[in-house]
């Protein structure tokens, strides 16, 4: 009977086990920015990607920061704002539970559809901060901590590193370690953001890990999945900036069997996805999702579709993705308006996506898969 929930037995963490995952103090504030001042070129760095002024403005301000809150307001968030204002044609965010202190003042876990790692929880911090409310925790693999430098800036940022190499048994001491963490920083108060899955879906369908669901539920089942109070927010882009890299990985995959990432691809599909144009973003901020077993099946799967399902309900569906379907051969019926401009737009970034993947396939197999992944929040939304 799968419904039953085995909890594991797991070893009493305290804050010291916490000392290599965990955020910074403000006490290590002073010194490490000091030293990621001094350990690239910032100006440079961020000028391609919000302009010299602002870089210039960031980066004479780094050296004088002195606590994470510092961090945020002076050097974070001016940043996140341009990146924002050139890289998006503006943020919208709705609420389920309309009643926001009642929704923000409480203890929560964020779990979201996974974009982009830098700008998922930072679109949701600014909904949060805009609000009157402190930022959340964020989990981070460290995967993508390559450079000291990257580990230093996101743990400046409120980020505590989710490890994922390892043997099995490792994987499973680490899963266990940062479940209590989660515990930790819920149980003080705090907000924690997480990605529904390791990794960004490739074909647009959106789905929640059950591996993550069994690690939030690895001590105390339902009584820790209700402490927790889990809420999630679908986030909703008008414009994939990495479709073309998807589409060509999905295209060689079927064709081979297989796919081999080339030596810079994922450092590609970071940059693409921080500073390519989104078109318009929307934030859906779903209320806490329930406890729920069900006879025959995993709880940690039952529960992943509970999160999947109010995630596909609060996507946005835009022009774009009622052109792809329609492209598709789907006759959908929605009260979306479809103006000359958003077919000329489609119509261009098509063409753009076949220049992007090449000569390798065909235009046609381009398009298709193109309008397959674009069209996907569509569909799914339309089947819940």
């Amino acid at each position: 009977m799968y419904a039953k929930v085995v909890v594991l037995s797991c070893p009493v963490m305290s804050k010291l086990d916490f000392e290599n995952i965990r955020p910074f103090f403000d006490s290590e504030v002073g010194d490490i920015v000091k030293e990621l001042a001094v350990s690239l070129d910032w100006i440079k760095l961020m000028s391609p990607i919000i302009g010299h002024d602002n870089a210039v403005e960031i980066a004479d301000a780094m050296p004088h920061v002195e606590s994470i809150e510092e961090f945020q307001d002076e050097l974070t968030s001016p940043f996140l704002e341009a990146l924002i204002e050139g890289t998006t044609a503006g943020v919208t965010v709705s609420f389920e539970n309309e009643d926001l202190d009642d929704y923000f003042s409480q203890p929560i876990l964020h779990l979201t559809n996974h974009k982009d790692i830098v700008l998922d929880p930072s679109l949701v911090n600014i909904a949060r901060l805009g609000n009157g409310y402190s930022s959340t925790q964020v989990g981070i693999g460290d995967n993508l901590l390559t450079q000291k430098w990257v580990e230093h800036l996101v743990r400046l940022n409120k980020c505590f590193v989710v490890p994922r190499s390892g043997s099995t048994r490792d994987k499973l001491n680490s899963s266990l370690l940062v479940a209590s963490y989660i515990r930790h920083v819920v149980k003080e108060g705090g907000a924690v953001w997480l990605a529904q899955r390791e990794g960004r879906a490739k074909d647009g369908k959106d789905a929640t890990s059950p591996a993550l669901i069994r690690m939030l539920i690895s001590e105390g089942g339902r009584e820790s999945w209700e402490f927790l109070r889990v809420c999630p927010i679908s986030i909703s882009y008008e414009w994939d900036p990495c479709d073309g890299l998807k589409v060509r990985e999905l295209l060689v995959t079927e064709r081979d069997g297989g796919y081999s990432k080339s030596l810079g691809e994922d450092e590609l599909s970071m940059a693409l996805g921080l500073t390519e144009f989104k078109g318009r973003v929307h934030l859906h901020f779903c209320n806490p999702i329930p406890w729920s077993e069900k006879v025959g099946e995993r709880t940690e799967r039952v529960i992943a579709a509970k999160i999947d399902n109010a995630i596909s309900k609060g996507y946005k569906i835009f022009p774009n993705q009622m052109l792809s379907a329609q492209k598709l051969g789907f006759d959908i019926a929605l009260n979306v308006e479809i103006t000359t401009r958003d077919r000329q737009e489609f119509e261009e970034r098509l063409c753009k996506v076949v220049d992007f993947v090449g000569d390798e396939f065909t235009r046609e197999e381009i398009e298709k898969k193109w309008c397959e992944i674009t069209a996907q929040p569509l569909l799914i939304k339309l089947s819940v």
